[in-house]
């Protein structure tokens, strides 16, 4: 009895200590309440954190001490200087105060400035204010993604089976319906973090100067519950599971569904691997991390780039005032107090124009460093919609960012911060028949498919730091294999040694469901 109650004490003090060393805070309008999305939080004046969409943050925990000193900044706000004990004796909620906003007539060497001509300064200064320089940098990143589908509705219903009695067909179909049940009450979900030191230098590739780049991973982990996986591979896996139970294992089939006969298309019991297997190819994958996670660094930097992505043609388009209407909004003082700040709001003005925000401009050089942008309700990137011929309806309907940039010394611009959102609509609604491969009868078993989703990725690129290195120093950093940490359930211990990006609540919600 008394070893037990010593065990119970030992471990409430570990829990305090461990709760001790984590502090967390939120920032909100003072007026309004609402959360202030990618504040920048500095410690000690030494290094930067964020807030997340949802206005939260937690402070590292070598940087936890009630002397600890942070400087809250937001566009449009006045900054707030507290220290972690002054953070807590205000429960943890720092209210910001917005700041005055001149709605007046802005005058620049006399001459009258209007959003129109604001953004064609931005657009003739862009190549010189976010061309990087080439030289050898190191940036320290954090890196989210995360994947969420949010099933409307699953229905999976087996319709016919040689040599199957109604009652064994409505037991499978019992169980198909439990399937069905639990992913629409547990949706699919994953999250992976990394942590990784970015290099950068250029080289001379046929006379002519290329970007090169080096990925060394610190740390990387997926938050994945098997049972619920939103890769393609994994939702095929089980779903073969549920479909195998009710076909000979033995046997080799041909899937057709409606009128497409997908001769190519065989399929076995064995055509899935076992648990074993699984986890044999999975181990054999992960010797091609450290190449995939440089490939992902590379298209998300130009999936944020705006002197070329397409997708900026609010910001990077010769059309800019044919495209879009802008409006100037009030200036504000820049987090730093020596620059001013001009608001510029944008919304289409054509057709083809689909997105609608907030631009934050430096008056010294007209840099964008910040912008907010949503695709405006009721447009769409892509899509197609055969509902009525095939059955089948895709439409990328929802797409969201934010895109913060820190001035180097050398005068241009780089990537501090970038939230991407995208999301799609998908509908099925197809026959499934599963026809045995034999000369004589043929087994023939037929489901009927009907799913209507919303798929949502999320991705956050965080530089935590960025410094300037020599060549050698390029040349001799490394890129080693790594593994990642898997979890099946969210673990706030895991990066409380790290600079990180606050997550989200469903985030730390998740866990694997039995």
């Amino acid at each position: 009895m008394i070893k037990n109650i010593l065990s119970v004490l030992l471990f409430l003090i570990g829990f305090q200590v461990t709760i001790a060393q984590i502090v967390s805070g939120r920032i909100v309008d003072s007026e309004t309440g609402a959360p202030l999305s990618f504040a920048d939080i500095q410690i000690n004046d030494s290094s930067t954190i964020m807030s997340n969409t949802e206005g939260a943050f937690t402070i590292p925990e070598k940087s936890v001490n009630d002397a600890t000193v942070l400087t809250v900044s937001f566009l449009g706000y006045y900054t707030e200087n507290l220290t972690v004990g002054e953070l807590k004796n205000i429960d943890f909620l720092i209210k910001m105060r917005p700041g005055t906003f001149e709605l007046e007539t802005v005058y620049i060497s006399n001459t009258e400035i209007d959003a129109d001509s604001i953004m064609a300064s931005v657009r003739k200064n862009l190549k010189a204010n976010y061309t990087d320089s080439g030289n050898p940098t190191k940036n320290t990143v954090f890196f989210r993604e995360s994947t969420v589908i949010r099933p409307k509705q699953v229905k999976l219903e087996m319709t016919q089976a040689t040599g199957y009695s109604k009652q064994q067909i409505k037991d499978a179909n019992k169980e198909l319906d439990e399937f069905a049940a639990k992913m629409i009450n547990y949706p699919p979900m994953q999250f992976t973090d990394k942590l990784y030191n970015y290099y950068t230098s250029t080289k001379i590739y046929k006379e002519k100067p290329v970007p090169v780049q080096k990925i060394e991973v610190v740390k990387a982990v997926n938050f994945k519950d098997a049972n619920r996986s939103v890769t393609l591979d994994d939702m095929e896996k089980l779903g073969a599971q549920v479909l195998f139970k009710h076909l000979d294992a033995t046997k080799h089939y041909r899937i057709k569904s409606g009128l497409i006969g997908v001769r190519d298309t065989i399929v076995s019991n064995n055509s899935f691997v076992t648990d074993n297997e699984y986890r044999e190819f999975e181990a054999q994958a992960e010797k091609t991390n450290q190449k995939s996670v440089r490939s992902r660094n590379w298209s998300f930097l130009y999936s944020t780039n705006i002197l070329i992505n397409g997708r900026f043609d609010f910001i990077n388009s010769n059309e800019l005032s044919e495209l879009y209407e802008y409006s100037y909004a009030g200036v504000t003082e820049s987090v730093d107090k020596n620059n001013r700040i001009f608001i510029i709001k944008f919304r289409p003005n054509k057709r083809r124009a689909k997105y609608t925000g907030t631009l934050y401009v430096s008056e010294k050089d007209y840099a964008i460093v910040r912008a907010d942008y949503t695709l405006v309700e009721g447009k769409k990137l892509s899509g197609i919609n055969l509902k009525f011929i095939l059955g089948i309806k895709q439409a990328e309907n929802f797409d969201k960012g934010t895109l913060v940039y820190k001035k180097r010394e050398s005068g241009e611009y780089y990537l501090q911060y970038a939230s991407q959102e995208n999301g799609q609509y998908i509908y099925i609604n197809r026959p499934l028949k599963f026809i045995e491969i034999t000369k004589g009868d043929k087994e023939k078993v037929g489901f009927d498919f009907k799913a209507e989703m919303d798929q949502f990725e999320k991705e956050e690129y965080f530089v935590i730091s960025e410094s300037a290195i020599s060549e050698a120093d390029y040349e001799a950093a490394k890129e080693p294999d790594f593994d990642y940490i898997q979890l099946g359930s969210y673990d706030p211990s895991v990066w409380k040694e790290y600079t990180t990006i606050e997550p989200l609540e469903e985030m730390k919600q998740f866990k694997s469901v039995e």
